[in-house]
């Protein structure tokens, strides 16, 4: 079990370029090979599955005050129901914060309530893939969704880029 816990470290740490975080001005650090184009039947899944794409690229790229406009946009799109109370909810706590630690705080409950809106609908083409990164929030880990294999991490942002795997494909 040590040793798991030393791969993992190491493998998460192979990434580390110093302690600082910098917000990527000019690079999206966004970039991969392939992403899946996700397509739902619920036209209101649809826009919310991509707001919430947009929301966690801004992370990966430390975009505080993005992450901040596109929760609003995403609380103000959210049709009232009981089913979306949680996530109208935590997007608005979102979208109130300019800290990037606060905002990624909350999207591990975004990601939890987007994952429940996906399961709940039928998704007529592609993958989601639920990610994770073990040393996220002190070693508890997170979790998050993409439309890409490829690992951008968006509760460590530049600092550890890469950091996670896939441990669920939503189809």
């Amino acid at each position: 079990m040590i040793v798991s816990f030393v791969m993992i470290v190491f493998s998460c740490n192979k990434e580390k370029k110093g302690n600082a975080e910098i917000k990527s001005e000019n690079v999206d650090l966004n970039e991969v090979d392939f992403r899946t184009k996700v397509e739902f039947l619920d036209e209101e899944t649809q826009k919310i599955y991509n707001s919430y794409l947009t929301i966690k690229e801004a992370l990966v790229n430390s975009d505080s005050e993005t992450v901040q406009a596109e929760s609003k946009k995403l609380e103000a799109a959210l049709e009232i129901s009981e089913e979306k109370e949680q996530l109208k909810a935590t997007s608005k706590l979102i979208s109130l914060t300019k800290d990037i630690v606060k905002q990624r705080d909350f999207f591990v409950t975004l990601t939890s309530e987007i994952e429940k809106l996906i399961t709940m609908t039928n998704i007529k083409s592609g993958e989601v893939y639920k990610q994770f990164c073990p040393m996220a929030f002190g070693g508890e880990g997170g979790y998050w969704l993409s439309d890409s294999k490829e690992i951008r991490n968006p509760y460590f942002g530049n600092k550890m880029l890469k950091c996670g795997s896939i441990k669920k494909v939503l189809k």
